[in-house]
């Protein structure tokens, strides 16, 4: 059936467009290191760009597809015949890019889920699914994480809608996912299997959707195989490597409830609390719902492997509304009266602060620990001038060269040591708060790489045990005193 507020489903359309349009903007940098080794790295490479050698290992092992990275590669050629070859601006077109995608999917899922809630739920999924907080600043990452979970949504929304019953698309929807991130096939296998258990689909069913995602991986498997240069299966590659532990080296083992923890507190403890709690309602008064035998096998795999990272989740993020939605009908089911209590409208109100507060932090806050920013800030001042970077900490503050002028020069180090003739004419530091360099005379400080509001915010939070934001410095004379 039709949606019954297709007017107030347009105007969350229109506002959701403007929150990750803005979301974009600021959304500068990568949160993970993979987000620039994995894609635009191997973008740069396919634009003949960036050097093999430069790649990461994953790239010569063959473990990664080639596809979003081709398909970064076309949208940054398409740029730059347009004559936009600031790193920033491809970057921020990217992200546009996936903005647009997860806006198209995300209205869509809305109008085919609204078709089995409850009316007077509608317009609240309706909110959750633009609104929750983490979808926007999640939804506009060009990852594999964001556009798996996105391109899975598409084939979910199309397979629970009566309307949209074409096999082959929910299939094709389905292959792109995995294409995307490996480790998304845990969520189709999840939805043959409530076909098979509960909805008892026939094989014949179930037939029609595995042949065109299998049709995919095939076309996604050529096109890896053609970039390589030889028939390679990237997706055959990347499972052995899961399976056989060979980059769990690299990683902390972490516990089997580690994604629990990593929910409540990078959900925000109320939010991330009250996602557990939905999970575990659906679960117990709902086992069969769609959502449980899509989520249960995904997390309970990953639960099982020592390698974990909370953006191992991301690809979750876009059904959260609905398992909120979900939990919260079933609970007024069972106990109505219960349910029908004001009190629920006080507890609402609070929670709809924290995510209101955690919504503009996260949307007007850089990626990961906002280095990026600060060579935005680098470029606007310096241009493609030489200068000298001195990095007063670990190689998490390195930027890499794709944002950077050619001309520049840096080094890690523990202290400032002017000299013009090594350091040429222009001399920045870059340092965590911290270590109060704004105390040191000669030392102009430049840009900071969080906002100062979100900066309290996120101390006070406590995000990743404590935040210490990074600032530039530009040395303004030859000594370095106080």
């Amino acid at each position: 059936m039709a949606s019954s507020h297709p007017s107030f489903n347009r105007w969350c359309l229109l506002l959701g467009a403007l929150l990750y349009i803005t979301a974009a903007w600021f959304g500068v940098g990568h949160y993970s290191e993979d987000e620039f080794h994995q894609v635009l790295l191997v973008s740069e490479h396919l634009l003949g760009h960036v050097d093999a050698p430069a790649l990461a290992q994953e790239y010569h092992l063959q473990w990664r597809s080639m596809v979003q990275p081709l398909l970064g590669a076309g949208a940054m050629e398409v740029c730059e015949a347009l004559g936009i070859t600031d790193p920033f601006q491809l970057t921020f077109v990217l992200r546009l890019l996936t903005a647009m995608l997860a806006l198209w999917v995300t209205h869509g899922f809305i109008r085919s889920v609204q078709a089995i809630l409850e009316v007077e739920n509608k317009q609240a999924f309706t909110l959750l699914s633009y609104f929750l907080w983490f979808i926007p600043v999640l939804q506009i990452r060009f990852t594999g994480e964001a556009w798996s979970g996105l391109l899975f949504l598409r084939g979910l929304g199309m397979l629970i809608d009566p309307r949209e019953q074409k096999a082959w698309a929910i299939g094709a929807w389905f292959g792109a996912a995995v294409i995307f991130r490996p480790a998304a096939a845990l969520l189709p296998m999840g939805v043959v299997l409530w076909m098979l258990l509960v909805q008892h689909a026939s094989w014949k069913r179930v037939a029609q959707l595995v042949a065109p995602a299998a049709s995919i991986l095939v076309i996604g498997g050529a096109i890896d195989s053609f970039i390589y240069g030889h028939p390679v299966s990237t997706l055959w590659n990347y499972t052995i490597a899961g399976l056989t532990g060979q980059e769990a080296d690299r990683f902390t083992s972490l516990p089997w409830y580690q994604y629990a923890l990593f929910t409540v507190k990078h959900a925000v403890v109320p939010i991330g609390v009250l996602i557990i709690l939905a999970f575990a309602t659906l679960l117990l008064l709902r086992p069969k719902h769609a959502l449980i035998w899509t989520i249960g096998p995904f997390l309970l795999v990953h639960s099982m492997v020592a390698v974990k990272e909370v953006r191992f989740l991301f690809p979750l993020a876009s059904l959260i509304p609905w398992l909120l939605i979900a939990a919260w009908e079933a609970l007024q089911k069972r106990w109505p009266t219960m349910m029908a209590r004001t009190i629920w409208l006080r507890v609402l109100f609070a929670i709809s602060v924290v995510n209101a507060a955690a919504l503009l932090t996260g949307i007007t806050t850089p990626a990961g620990n906002g280095k990026i920013k600060l060579a935005q800030a680098i470029q606007d001042r310096f241009g493609s001038d030489p200068v000298h970077i001195d990095y007063l900490g670990s190689e998490r503050q390195w930027i890499p060269p794709f944002y950077l002028s050619p001309k520049r020069t840096e080094r890690f180090t523990d202290r400032i040591i002017v000299d013009p003739a090594v350091n040429g004419p222009v001399h920045l530091v870059i340092a965590n708060q911290s270590l109060d360099l704004d105390r040191v005379a000669n030392l102009e400080r430049m840009a900071t790489a969080t906002p100062p509001w979100t900066d309290r915010f996120l101390r006070w939070y406590g995000l990743e045990d404590g935040h210490d934001p990074l600032v530039l410095y530009h040395v303004t004379t030859q000594t370095i005193g106080h």
